[in-house]
C-alpha cells in the first residue's frame, strides 16, 4: 500500500480506520484500502483538508428538469467538515465509491455536493472511518426515474 496511506483494522469491530495524506486522492486512496483490506462494499465518512475539491451539484433545467451542474473546482484549498460515502462496484466492474461532502474554502464560503473521482488531493491529512458491509452488493445500475448510474443494494450472491 502506497506509504501516504496509513490503514488499521479494529478486528473488535470490523472497521478500518486511517488517515490519508498530502497528494493523495480520496476516492483513489480510499478505494486502496478497499483492496487492501478485500473490501467490496462499504460505507465510509471523513473529515480533513483537500488542496482543491472537485464536485457537482443539483441544478434545475428550465424545462424543471432535474441534472446535475458542469464541474466546479474551488480555487483554494478547503476543509473537508463532513463527508459521508458509499463504496462498492461500478459498470465497468472496478471499485467505485459515491461521495457527497460539505466544506469551507479560504474564502470563508460553505458549500458542497457530489465529488467527483481522481480530482480530489489531499491537502494535509484526510481521515477516515470506513464500515465493511457484509452480505449486500452494491454495484451501480440504472435508475429507472433519471436513467442515471446509482447504487443498486441487493443481497451478495
Amino acid at each position: 500500500m502506497d506509504d501516504r496511506i496509513q490503514a488499521v483494522l479494529d478486528t473488535s469491530s470490523n472497521r478500518i480506520v486511517g488517515r490519508l495524506m498530502k497528494d493523495v486522492d480520496l476516492f483513489g486512496g480510499i478505494k486502496e484500502v478497499c483492496r487492501r483490506f478485500d473490501i467490496e462494499a462499504a460505507q465510509f465518512q471523513c473529515i480533513g483538508s483537500l488542496s482543491y475539491a472537485t464536485y457537482v451539484q443539483l441544478e434545475k433545467t428550465k424545462k424543471g428538469v432535474l441534472q446535475y451542474s458542469p464541474k466546479i473546482v474551488t480555487d483554494t484549498e478547503v476543509e473537508l467538515l463532513n463527508g459521508n460515502g458509499f463504496v462498492g462496484y461500478g459498470l465497468d466492474g472496478e471499485l467505485d465509491i459515491h461521495f457527497h461532502g460539505m466544506f469551507v474554502d479560504c474564502n470563508q464560503h460553505i458549500s458542497g455536493g457530489h465529488f467527483l473521482d481522481g480530482e480530489n488531493p489531499v491537502a494535509i491529512t484526510v481521515e477516515f472511518i470506513l464500515l465493511p458491509i457484509e452480505g449486500v452488493q452494491l454495484k451501480r445500475g440504472p435508475d429507472p426515474f433519471f436513467n442515471l448510474p446509482v447504487f443498486q443494494f441487493s443481497k451478495k450472491e
